[in-house]
């Protein structure tokens, strides 16, 4: 694809795409109709004023912000915007996706595990080594919940788990 040489960058938070890294995107003004910009604005998280100022021609939102059925491809084959179309695709609302809550990764490698990953119930050393096992393969896994603090005992567990397998080690070193 040939590179485009105007120079359009999307507006959105957390979007760096831009004209000249993705040509196969269109970017899109922001609309002359004074209700629908500012619904535009309130979408996309970003206020008006000295940081951020709508100019026409220069401040745009790209197309993966936008549904498919809002876009269409004009006569001249450029591709435009239904009227009344906003942007609804946000990396803070899953790309669109927001009707789905998601459960908390703890919950998620607990129904995955089988094992409360949560909680270090002194039950028993199996039950333990078992949590261990566990909170190691959530650290390997890719969803991530960094406002979660480590499940209870899972440090002294760690531990234990340690000495044990050093133990094996000398062992099978001897």
């Amino acid at each position: 694809m040939a590179e485009s040489s105007r120079r359009c960058y999307c507006s959105v938070p957390r979007c760096s795409n831009s004209k000249q890294r993705h040509p196969y995107l269109s970017f899109h003004d922001f609309p002359k109709d004074k209700e629908l910009r500012r619904s535009w604005v309130r979408l996309i998280r970003r206020d008006e004023g000295p940081l951020f100022n709508i100019v026409r021609g220069s401040t745009f939102v790209c197309s993966l912000h936008f549904e498919s059925v809002d876009i269409y491809v004009s006569k001249s084959g450029r591709k435009r915007l239904k009227t009344g179309a906003v942007p609804r695709r946000f990396s803070w609302n899953n790309w669109g996706n927001d009707h789905m809550s998601r459960e908390s990764a703890f919950d998620r490698a607990s129904a995955r595990f089988g094992v409360d990953v949560r909680g270090g119930s002194a039950a028993g050393q199996a039950n333990e080594v078992s949590t261990v096992d566990a909170v190691v393969e959530l650290q390997h896994t890719t969803d991530h919940n960094y406002y979660a603090c480590s499940p209870s005992g899972a440090l002294e567990a760690a531990a234990v788990r340690i000495r044990k397998l050093e133990a094996k080690v000398r062992e099978l070193e001897s």
